[in-house]
């Protein structure tokens, strides 16, 4: 995603367009057939200009989807908190499909990546995705069939719409209805 370089942007706005260019070369290239040169590229910058916001390759593909997996997700359980239990739970699983499948390509590179790449293995975001979740649940009062089993449901199912995108609201407003009743406790 080549933008504008004649128009002089902050230091903020050029931060974000060397980001979303890097992800626009780590979903082509994949993070180990990436280099920083390549973004510079698409970023249409110098790789010293790169280096002047960023220590490494390392340092940009994190900077570039910690937010869409983690900052994304706490933004949606705060936004959901004040909700009464069983709505905060749809709010957050409507929240989380819809927000898979319209990124499901970065998702699929940061999953894959995460378990294939030494270099960025160590941050396991699975991980941090279940537990925010299990600690938003467990706030909301709201009691599972089985704790484990029910997340694990609960992570394979919003995962699957990485590889079958779902964009019409009323196919997910009925996939999270039928979903809740079969992992709540009745």
């Amino acid at each position: 995603m080549k933008s504008n370089t004649n128009k002089r942007m902050s230091k903020e706005e050029r931060r974000e367009q060397i980001l979303e260019s890097a992800l626009t070369v780590f979903i082509e290239k994949g993070y180990n057939g990436s280099t920083t040169v390549d973004i510079a590229k698409e970023a249409d910058i110098s790789e010293v200009t790169l280096f002047r916001y960023f220590d490494s390759k390392k340092q940009i593909f994190m900077d570039a989807i910690e937010p869409i997996l983690i900052t994304s997700l706490k933004k949606s359980l705060e936004l959901s908190k004040d909700l009464e239990p069983m709505k905060q739970l749809e709010y957050i699983l409507k929240n989380r499909i819809k927000f898979i499948s319209e990124h499901h390509e970065v998702i699929k590179l940061i999953l894959m990546e995460s378990q294939i790449n030494p270099e960025i293995a160590d941050f396991d975001f699975i991980n941090q995705i279940t537990s925010l979740l299990k600690v938003s649940i467990i706030e909301a009062g709201i009691e599972l069939q089985d704790d484990d089993f029910s997340l694990r449901l609960i992570m394979g199912s919003i995962l699957s719409f990485l590889y079958l995108p779902e964009t019409d609201d009323n196919e997910i407003d009925n996939y999270v209805k039928n979903f809740i009743e079969t992992i709540i406790k009745q």
